[in-house]
C-alpha cells in the first residue's frame, strides 16, 4: 500500500465527481469538532468503491467541510471474496462487534440471514451502515462491504455462490475447498442452531458443512473464525 495512505486518519466520502467534495454533516462534524482539522490540513479519504484520494481541506465547516481533490488512487479488487450470510443475535451488540472485526478482516459482503431458529428479524440497517463505514475507515479498506437486506432461508440464492456451511457436528475442519477456493459464502446458523429441516436442505443440495473449532461457537464467533480462515490462507 502507498506510504501515503497508511498513516493518519481516513474519512468515507460516497460517491466523489470533479475535484471537490463536501461532507455530510455526520463526518463534518467529526473532523471539525473531533478532530479540530482546519483549513490547509491533508488528509486522506476513500469512496469505498477501490479509489483512495489524497484531498486538502478548503473550508472546515462542522456541517459542511469542503475538500479538494489533489491525487485519486485506485486498489485493485482484492484476487479473495468471502460474502457470509449470517443469522442476526439476539442481542444487537454481539452482532455490531461482527460487522465491525469482519469489515477489518476483509470480509466482501455480508447478508442477515433469517432462520427458523433467528432470534431477531428486525435490523437498523443506517447505525449497521455507519458501523461498517467506520470500521472500513479504522481498517484503511479501499472497498467498503456490501451489506445486503436480510434475505429469509427459503429466498437464498443457492446458484449464485459457492456455498459453505458452518456446522458443529461437520465431520471435518475448514477444508481445502473452502480455504483455497477464490469466492465463497458462508452459512453462519443462529444461537439454536440450523433446524432439522434446514440442515436436510443442506445435505440434499450437497452443500459442504465445515468444523469451525472443536468448541461451540456463539454465532458471531463462529462468523468471525470462518472469516479469518478464509482470509488466512490467501
Amino acid at each position: 500500500m502507498n506510504r501515503k495512505w497508511t498513516s493518519g486518519q481516513w474519512f468515507y466520502a460516497g460517491r466523489i465527481e470533479g475535484d471537490q467534495y463536501v461532507f455530510d454533516t455526520f463526518e463534518s462534524g467529526h473532523l471539525f469538532k473531533v478532530l479540530r482539522k482546519r483549513e490547509g490540513d491533508r488528509i486522506v479519504l476513500t469512496d469505498g468503491r477501490g479509489n483512495v484520494y489524497i484531498a486538502v481541506i478548503l473550508m472546515a465547516h462542522p456541517r459542511k467541510t469542503t475538500v479538494r481533490i489533489l491525487e485519486k488512487h485506485h486498489v485493485p479488487a482484492p484476487s479473495r471474496r468471502l460474502h457470509v450470510f449470517i443469522a442476526p443475535t439476539k442481542h444487537m451488540d454481539r452482532f455490531e462487534w461482527f460487522l465491525e472485526k469482519a469489515t477489518e478482516l476483509g470480509v466482501w459482503a455480508i447478508t442477515p440471514l433469517l432462520t427458523h431458529h433467528t432470534g431477531r428479524k428486525k435490523l437498523n440497517y443506517e447505525r449497521l451502515e455507519k458501523i461498517i463505514i467506520s470500521a472500513v475507515k479504522q481498517s484503511m479498506r479501499a472497498y467498503k462491504p456490501a451489506l445486503h437486506p436480510a434475505i429469509s432461508w427459503k429466498d437464498i440464492p443457492w446458484e449464485q455462490h459457492r456455498f459453505f456451511a458452518a456446522l458443529c457436528e461437520a465431520e471435518q475442519y475448514a477444508n481445502t475447498s473452502y480455504i483455497r477456493t477464490s469466492s465463497a459464502a458462508v452459512l453462519i446458523g443462529p444461537e439454536g442452531g440450523f433446524s432439522e429441516a434446514e440442515k436436510e436442505e443442506l445435505w440434499i443440495k450437497n452443500i459442504p458443512a465445515i468444523h469451525l473449532s472443536d468448541n461451540r461457537l456463539r454465532t458471531e464467533t463462529a462468523g468471525i473464525t470462518s472469516v479469518c480462515l478464509f482470509y488466512s490462507h490467501s
